[in-house]
């Protein structure tokens, strides 16, 4: 005959053999729990380079976008961005930069065309071999790390033996930045981008012929710079395929950029992107361009 204590022991036993089998199946569902929600971020972003890539491939300079296929991965450590680029049949055709959002949602930062897109491994490639840094005792870099912080301050770090040079992202020459300024360029924790203006729907495309920046130097002769406040008036002096040069110092005296600004893309919703002529077409946001540097004719 069972005594009450009996009856006690053997419940107690009961309900601590079904929390054990249950503990198995509580874990797998915490698991499944956190899966979809990673899955689901993915998709998001993968969903958001769809429909910027086909606003963006209506348009004659970005046809081939419609049969790519866009490879995103994180870029560099710290950065709250993404690289997207596209190939087509085996070829580069073109990249973006989205940046992650403050409220969860994602926006366009820069992108371009062309067959070398940035961060182009070919060329990274190429210019360290013409520039003498891989050798018979060192045929391959060490590591190589991209590094992120606004369109004008993107670099390659590539450590090669016990050296560390920088090049930059776009067109792979090599920068004057050391050890010490380094981390002043390119911090290891970084804040999220400023917001943008939305882009959702293209309007307006509009691409002059290249030119030589250098073929005037109104930067040296105290020219006034050239004022980008009104959108209209910058849209009609590039309408009108008439010279404009972009100048920026992202690294101090060290290093100046002059580029030439040949054309312009509008959104639907009245953000204005620029056009440079950089190993292909680059566009980035005007707003971001005022930040960073300024404009002469």
């Amino acid at each position: 005959m069972l005594t009450q204590k009996h009856r006690f022991f053997i419940h107690t036993s009961i309900l601590a053999l079904l929390l054990v089998a249950l503990l198995p199946f509580s874990a797998s569902n915490a698991d499944a729990a956190v899966i979809p929600d990673q899955e689901h971020q993915l998709t998001k972003l993968e969903q958001q380079v769809q429909q910027w890539a086909t606003a963006l491939s209506k348009q004659k300079a970005f046809a081939l976008w419609q049969t790519s296929d866009p490879q995103i991965e994180a870029l560099g450590p710290g950065t709250h961005s993404w690289l997207v680029l596209f190939t087509n049949e085996g070829q580069n055709v073109g990249y973006m930069v989205v940046n992650a959002v403050t409220d969860g949602s994602f926006q366009l930062g820069e992108y371009g065309v062309g067959p070398y897109p940035l961060f182009s491994s070919e060329q990274l490639d190429q210019s360290l071999r013409v520039n003498g840094l891989l050798t018979e005792l060192h045929q391959k870099p060490t590591s190589v790390t991209k590094l992120y912080v606004h369109p004008l301050a993107a670099a390659w770090q590539v450590t090669i033996g016990k050296e560390t040079y920088w090049l930059d992202a776009k067109t792979a020459e090599i920068l004057p930045i050391n050890e010490q300024t380094s981390k002043l360029y390119f911090p290891k924790i970084m804040t999220l981008p400023d917001k943008l203006p939305a882009s959702k729907r293209t309007q307006q495309l509009k691409l002059n012929p290249s030119f030589d920046p250098y073929e005037r130097l109104p930067w040296l002769t105290k020219e006034a710079p050239f004022a980008t406040k009104d959108a209209l008036k910058l849209q009609k002096h590039l309408n009108k395929r008439q010279h404009l040069r972009y100048i920026s110092e992202p690294f101090g005296d060290a290093m100046l950029y002059a580029l030439s600004i040949v054309g312009y893309q509008v959104w639907n919703q009245g953000r204005i992107d620029l056009a440079i002529d950089m190993n292909g077409h680059r566009f980035i946001p005007l707003v971001t361009l005022q930040q960073y540097g300024r404009f002469y004719r």
